[in-house]
């Protein structure tokens, strides 16, 4: 087979999912039933969590395009009666910190997010989507799957056959995969209908304002009433804004026919016939779902990014990339006989109850906005927990803690680590100001440039027990294949010890924030072993016995 892994959808989670495991060294097909990249914004809110996941994969988060997410919302009557808007919190700025280098949500359009994706994975690995070819079956076999897809070359459809090792289904709320595959799409359909899309405005009559340009009319008495919302764009050299407009009466076909019917629609029902309009770039219909499925996958076939929700939260396209960081490192180690089958199973174990606490945070949200009652409507305020840092997946059977072991403890999948914790199953944390030897000089690193989509990262707090305690540890990592291991020791900043040869890197914590960040004591040795993914799959305090306890469960 010329191809490992055909992947289906190229969104933001195929495209991620791609690139992760090209990293990981898999041939890699990707297909796209539409004839041609989506123009629109759609999913732009890209959540902290998302934004330093990415920063291990070191594409988009240095983009000029990326923006932070207005901080206000201004809230105008419809129509409007030419008061002042009331100014609103939609999200509150926070400080970046040691352990969280990147506190705040950034901006940045699902249209501008994939072409930086396909871009590097074309320059670097000559991977290109191939659009208008849609997968219509498959049939899996014990150690392989043929996909059946239709490719419209010119206006005539040609069948093709491909022969995989792994599907892939990033293909959306309608999923071929998920359908075929049989899994349930549990959930609801609240009964609403909404106009959105992308508009140029012409002149400054809206502000393009990261701090307070978005902007709402409504009729805060009415939870039915008609809503209008306008987002910059925050594109340069683009007065562009994302709208939204529904309400219970609102004839949205008809609004979503042409141009011009948006328009109209617009000034009568924010009475500013001041505010022109340049060009539409996209429009569509939107309908709200909140759906996930029982389980992530079978055998050789997954889905990544197949659950559907309200857009309230900021959370969906986030969680979908979020799957395939998953996914990737433990599809990588079966796919090359290193891991045993049965690892594929905690993608599901682990993602399953993550996307029913997303999905429940943003029916709730989603509620409060337009399906309270009068008088009720609450405003578009985002609390901490949506910056995605408390995701974890503690007490999983992939994790092992030998510090926090009371099995009993409740856990929220959503939140954790605002008790002073870091526990196994949390995020790994940041420590900057650390020190390395690099041919005799002294170069500054963090443990976000240490870290590796490919490999497990080892750190090593070796405490009292010094060289022994790193001896052991070191020994029994080379029982596993080291090309897939990257130990690091992390020294005290009163150490004056030479890099250890024993360790691929010996790093010097200066400031002390790794063992503030990792809530370890300089006299006790620890030892953290964070996936390839960015999560804390070990916390190891017994050494050798705790090592092979844990690789026992990821490698064969």
């Amino acid at each position: 087979m010329s191809t490992d892994v055909l992947i289906a959808g190229a969104g933001p989670s195929g495209l991620s999912l791609a690139l992760l495991l090209l990293r990981n060294g898999l041939s890699i097909r990707i297909i796209e039933k539409q004839s041609q990249f989506h123009p629109g914004e759609r999913g732009a809110g890209i959540q902290v969590h998302t934004t330093s996941t990415s920063a291990l994969i070191r594409v988009f988060i240095l983009s000029q395009e990326v923006h932070l997410l207005p901080g206000n919302m201004r809230y105008f009557a419809a129509p409007d009666d030419g008061k002042p808007p009331r100014i609103s919190t939609l999200v509150q700025p926070m400080d970046d910190t040691p352990d969280r280098p990147m506190m705040n949500a950034r901006l940045l359009g699902q249209n501008t997010h994939e072409q930086l994706l396909r871009e590097h994975i074309l320059a670097n690995y000559g991977v290109q989507v191939e659009l208008d070819t849609e997968l219509r079956s498959f049939e899996q076999h014990s150690d392989h799957v043929v996909v059946h897809a239709v490719k419209t070359v010119g206006s005539k459809p040609v069948e093709i056959t491909v022969t995989v090792n792994w599907l892939i289904g990033a293909d959306g709320a309608r999923s071929i995969v998920r359908k075929q595959l049989g899994l349930s799409f549990l959930g609801e359909s609240p009964q609403m209908e909404a106009v959105t899309g992308d508009i140029h405005v012409v002149g400054d009559t809206l502000k393009q304002d990261p701090i307070d340009g978005w902007s709402i009319w409504t009729q805060p008495d009415n939870a039915t009433s008609l809503i209008v919302s306008m987002r910059p764009c925050m594109v340069p050299g683009e007065n562009l804004f994302q709208f939204f407009m529904g309400g219970e009466k609102l004839d949205t076909l008809k609004i979503s026919s042409n141009r011009e019917e948006l328009v109209k629609a617009f000034h009568e029902i924010t009475g500013r016939k001041d505010i022109a309009f340049g060009k539409l770039v996209w429009m569509g219909l939107w309908r709200p779902n909140i759906r996930m499925v029982d389980n992530f996958g079978k055998g050789r076939v997954f889905v990544a990014g197949v659950h559907v929700h309200s857009p309230t939260g900021g959370q969906g396209m986030n969680s979908g990339v979020q799957d395939s960081f998953n996914l990737a490192w433990k599809l990588a180690l079966v796919h090359k006989g290193l891991a045993p089958q049965s690892i594929l199973d905690t993608y599901s174990g682990e993602r399953t109850p993550v996307i029913a606490s997303m999905l429940n945070m943003t029916t709730e949200l989603f509620r409060k906005e337009f399906g309270a009652k009068v008088g009720q409507r609450q405003d578009f305020y985002r609390g901490h927990e949506l910056r995605q840092f408390g995701i974890n997946y503690r007490g999983g059977s992939l994790i092992l803690d030998e510090k926090y072991t009371d099995k009993n403890e409740p856990i929220d999948p959503y939140r954790s680590g605002d008790d002073g914790t870091v526990r196994a199953g949390d995020r790994a944390p940041d420590a900057p100001s650390l020190t390395y030897l690099d041919a005799n000089e002294t170069v500054a690193t963090c443990l976000f440039d240490v870290f590796t989509t490919v490999k497990h990262t080892i750190l090593i707090f070796p405490g009292s027990a010094g060289e022994n305690f790193v001896a052991e540890v070191s020994k029994t990592l080379r029982e596993y294949p080291s090309n897939f291991l990257k130990s690091i020791l992390v020294l005290p900043r009163s150490s004056t010890k030479l890099p250890s040869p024993l360790t691929d890197m010996t790093v010097v914590d200066t400031e002390g924030y790794a063992h503030m960040n990792y809530a370890v004591t300089e006299d006790r040795p620890t030892v953290f072993v964070v996936r390839p993914d960015g999560y804390i799959g070990a916390l190891i305090t017994s050494g050798e016995l705790g090592l092979r306890r844990y690789f026992s469960s990821v490698f064969l």
